[in-house]
């Protein structure tokens, strides 16, 4: 006969690894299963290349790139996906300075949207929001993760370790998406791309 502690501890341990089965099930069929994503549609406005200095004690004066960019993107198959909790978008400008034959990769703005999200994502420039609020509430209900950003602006400085960007020409811009599952791996993927490579300006 066993004791009532020892058959609680059979019980236990098999629920456990049942339920450890039934995760990884989960995880692995949800992966395999991922919806393809078109990438979406990444238009740089302007570039601007100007000396400054951070807003910190002691910092020399450096050249400072900002830029503005539109971003359209449909990320909803993603959402949908039973086993998403959230995903994490970011804006990355990739180039080479040709000075110290170096490749550099920055993120320059980010975003989250949660599963709990049930409206698009809009960031609109402030002197055409009025303009589109009549639109507002008509793409809010056609579903969650579509992104639209207009104007968007930089969210990070984007300045180059030796000061400077002489040494660089041309940076590739690409918006990229990592999807936080509630359970199994990390997945990621490409989320909207520019048409071709920008071109670096010199110092305003």
């Amino acid at each position: 006969m066993h004791s009532t502690l020892q058959r609680l501890n059979h019980i236990s341990s098999t629920a456990t690894t049942y339920v450890l089965i039934l995760l990884s099930l989960i995880s692995i069929t949800s992966y395999l299963t991922l919806p393809p994503v078109a990438p979406g549609k990444l238009e740089i406005r302007d570039l601007i290349v100007q000396r400054g200095r951070l807003r910190r004690w002691g910092a020399k004066e450096e050249d400072l790139a900002s830029l503005r960019f539109d971003l359209k993107t449909d990320l909803e198959p993603l959402l949908n996906s039973y086993n998403t909790k959230q995903l994490f978008l970011y804006l990355t400008a990739s180039y080479t300075d040709s000075l110290d034959a170096q490749d550099h990769e920055v993120v320059l703005w980010d975003r989250i949207i949660t599963r709990g999200d049930i409206r698009d994502l809009r960031s609109v420039n402030k002197s055409k929001s009025s303009k589109s609020k009549s639109t507002k509430s008509k793409r809010s209900r056609a579903g969650r993760g579509r992104v639209w950003v207009e104007e968007g602006k930089n969210k990070y400085t984007w300045k180059m370790p030796s000061g400077s960007f002489k040494g660089v020409q041309n940076a590739n811009l690409t918006v990229y998406y990592s999807l936080m599952p509630y359970v199994g791996l990390l997945s990621s993927g490409v989320a909207a791309t520019a048409t071709s490579a920008i071109h670096v300006p010199n110092v305003a």
